[in-house]
């Protein structure tokens, strides 16, 4: 019997991993800050929701 732990991640999960694999450690600081957490999970769902935001507000500057 599987537990919790022994189950796949689902694709979001295994984005997010690869997400945060890409940042370097100033960007993994930051995207902590931004989420007002020290938990990488909570990074990427800031990221979901601002990340999107400021990449489009680099563009029109």
């Amino acid at each position: 019997m599987k537990n919790e732990d022994d189950r796949e991640p689902t694709s979001d999960e295994t984005a997010g991993m690869v997400w945060w694999n890409s940042l370097d450690e100033a960007d993994r600081a930051a995207w902590l800050a931004r989420a007002g957490s020290a938990v990488a999970a909570d990074a990427w769902m800031a990221y979901k929701r601002l990340g999107d935001v400021e990449r489009q507000s680099r563009t029109l500057n």
